[in-house]
């Protein structure tokens, strides 16, 4: 039974390895330039743009996540924190609807991509 043990303990090792390396492959620093966006109604309707940014803020202030719409992609990049519990808005609430760039650790899993914002301004390239 030790030996099944052992087996096991080095199996998860490696499982954890690779999991680890796997998500680190995942994330990376990144400039991108785009649009403050409520990001259900632009999937749903295709909402952006000063039409539609009273209803995003109500949105945003309701709990709706914001996101950032890449200009020359047309990628979505959620907003993430550096901790649990804080408000992902609050860096970029003043910009909703509003072209920005922002720079920030960048993360994709299961098809998702957020961003955890270390800078932003506003405006950005053409």
């Amino acid at each position: 039974m030790k030996p099944f043990r052992a087996v096991i303990a080095v199996v998860a090792l490696i499982t954890l390895s690779v999991a680890s390396f796997a998500a680190a492959q995942t994330s990376a620093i990144k400039t991108i330039v785009g649009e403050v966006v409520d990001p259900a109604c632009w999937i749903v309707n295709g909402a952006k743009g000063a039409q539609h940014q009273e209803c995003a803020i109500a949105c945003a202030k309701a709990g709706q996540v914001l996101a950032i719409l890449e200009q020359k992609s047309n990628k979505l990049y959620l907003i993430a924190t550096e901790n649990p519990g804080e408000d992902p808005n609050a860096q970029v609430i003043e910009y909703v609807a509003k072209k920005v760039t922002v720079t920030g650790r960048t993360y994709t899993r299961g098809g998702v991509t957020a961003i955890k914002i270390a800078e932003i301004t506003p405006g950005g390239g053409n």
